[in-house]
């Protein structure tokens, strides 16, 4: 917002010197980069910490442009122009202390406070009150050598732009690829506090209450700093409280928080705080996950493709048919696959399988290759193995990226393909369960070839689950819905679908199984839905990417239907 003329009463007489001019063009092209980034950091931790990236997004960015708009009018009231400056200078050290201290105030707040939204869309007003009151005091010390409004407003406005542009760029490539959450609001808010620094002494000689700009700047740059120190003890504490279990192990990816927990010989992987897998139920799921498409394939399955499951348990299911020759795992975060290559407990759980995959892959646009390691065996003839001589088997790759991108740029026929993606609580996970992704998989199986799908609840999202099957149907799959009891998950579902006809458990298991024991036994109870489960009275839901029905029907979960059980409370029917 432009000043009106009684606001843009001129600051005390400036020397346009260079130097004043340079510290003031790097000090808008800085606040330019370092209010955009604020943006991208609150509202990638509510992301992290309570989902769906569109939302929290829209609402954070949406909130903050609106403080902005309201601080160019608050800055109205700010007539004084004796004090541009010196208002100028105390705006960047509390915008430095607040914004500074925001990640690890939310995440304090998600762990210990009810109301967490409240501390969330709060500070991000605040922010963006401080980030509004910039532009107006900057145009207003500018005038000071340019006072012809149309060169006034280029001059700041470009270089704001400008510095938006950088930051941006440092954000995506820099700070969040290598620094966490805290420690970049952190720094960045020291940073707002050198800028503020060096106006100060730019504009030494026009600070009229220089024992209380200097205190406050100095105060609030020891605070931040004792956070800073702080910060990680706090960040401990409050991460642990989040969970039941002691904590074992934490990583913070670009993509999502990653914790396990665990007592015992027990343990548990959490991804953004949502339950992946306990290490005492998992089997149930991944046994019915992996083997009924395995079973259902018309030839015996060589080549097989797992879409996510970068834990590498889908890959140790696959890994015990012996027919199998080729595994490929496609996962978005390189340190999923990593702490399931490294983390000795996991490692343990899925039998090194990230370590014995047989695996071939082709690189296309857009795909990065992850290591390659080579898996050998000990020589069978006597003579040969004495000496400790082996023998090289097969090469294991991990392919890192976005595997909805890995399916339409890599041209691949596979015998059976396990999508084992999270559930479609946001836009872009929806498009993981979208008419457009299962008709690309559709081309990517071999003539009798199998898709199995993870479909989320169908008790708790029942029409979620449903709207999966009919997407598949849409797609051309004939499908066999299954489901089962998983205690830390509650009831769960799966489809296993093919082209050429529903499947069928024709291939009998080649080995023990823990829960599919007898498998048809168990598999014909795993495809009877009783009533509360089975289909909802509802048209055909086709999810697309246009069109995310899976998404809403997930988010809306199901309504209450039993009889409301105090009296004059609403049954929610």
């Amino acid at each position: 917002m432009i000043p009106d003329t009684e606001d843009l009463a001129p600051m005390p007489p400036l020397a346009p010197t260079r130097s004043r001019r340079i510290v003031l063009a790097l000090v808008v092209l800085f606040l330019g980069g370092s209010g955009l980034v604020y943006e991208y950091c609150i509202s990638t931790l509510a992301t992290h910490l309570l989902g769906n990236s569109v939302e929290q997004f829209s609402l954070i960015i949406a909130l903050m442009l609106f403080a902005m708009g309201i601080a160019g009018l608050a800055q109205r009231w700010m007539r004084n122009p004796e004090r541009i400056a010196e208002w100028f200078v105390l705006l960047e050290t509390a915008l430095g202390l607040v914004g500074g201290a925001s990640a690890v105030l939310l995440y304090l707040a998600f762990a210990w406070l009810d109301h967490f939204r409240l501390v969330l869309y709060g500070l991000a007003l605040l922010i963006g009150f401080g980030i509004g009151l910039e532009i107006p005091l900057l145009l207003r010390i500018n005038r000071a050598w340019r006072a012809d409004l149309r060169d006034n407003v280029g001059d700041v406005f470009s270089l704001d732009y400008i510095g938006a542009l950088l930051g941006a760029l440092v954000w995506a490539f820099l700070l969040l690829p290598l620094f966490p959450l805290d420690r970049i609001s952190l720094f960045l808010g020291l940073a707002n506090m050198v800028a503020a620094a060096i106006t100060l002494v730019a504009f030494w000689r026009y600070i009229q209450r220089k024992v209380l700009v200097v205190g406050a700047l100095g105060g609030s740059a020891a605070a931040l700093a004792a956070l800073t120190m702080a910060a990680p003890g706090l960040v401990v504490d409050a991460r642990q409280r989040l969970y039941a279990d002691p904590i074992r192990h934490h990583v913070q990816s670009p993509y999502q928080d990653i914790v396990v927990t665990g007592t015992g010989q027990r343990f548990a992987l959490y991804l953004n705080g949502h339950l992946q897998f306990d290490s005492e139920d998992e089997f149930i799921y991944h046994e019915l996950l992996v083997h009924p498409a395995m079973m259902a394939a018309a030839d015996p399955p060589r080549r097989v493709l797992v879409l996510g499951g970068g834990d590498g348990l889908a890959v140790r299911e696959v890994l015990r048919w012996p027919s199998v020759e080729e595994v490929l795992l496609v996962d978005l975060d390189p340190a999923v696959t990593a702490l399931a290559r490294t983390y000795p407990p996991l490692v343990e759980l899925t039998g090194g399988a990230l370590t014995d995959a047989r695996v071939i892959t082709r690189a296309a646009a857009g795909v990065s290759p992850g290591p390659t390691i080579p898996v050998t065996k000990a020589a069978e003839r006597p003579r040969d193995a004495l000496i400790g001589y082996t023998e090289r088997v097969a090469e294991v790759a991990l392919l890192h990226l976005d595997a909805d991108a890995y399916i339409r740029d890599v041209p691949s026929e596979w015998d059976v393909v396990i999508a084992d993606f999270p559930d479609p609580s946001t836009p872009d996970l929806a498009k993981l369960f979208s008419l457009e992704l299962y008709q690309a998989l559709r081309t990517r199986l071999r003539p009798g070839g199998v898709l199995a799908v993870q479909a989320s609840s169908p008790y708790f999202t029942r029409s979620a689950f449903w709207a999966v099957r009919d997407t598949l149907e849409a797609a051309g799959f004939r499908v066999r819905s299954l489901h089962a009891h998983v205690p830390t998950f509650g009831e769960w579902g799966w489809h296993v679908a093919r082209v050429d006809r529903h499947p069928e458990w024709t291939r009998p298991l080649p080995f023990a199984a823990r829960y599919l024991a007898p498998p048809d036994d168990v598999l014909r109870a795993a495809g009877v839905f009783p009533p509360p489960i089975d289909r909802p009275d509802m048209p055909p839901r086709i999810s697309t990417r246009l069109d995310p029905w899976v998404m809403r029907l997930y988010q809306r979960g199901e309504p209450l239907v039993g009889p409301a059980v105090f009296p004059g409370v609403d049954d929610g029917r």
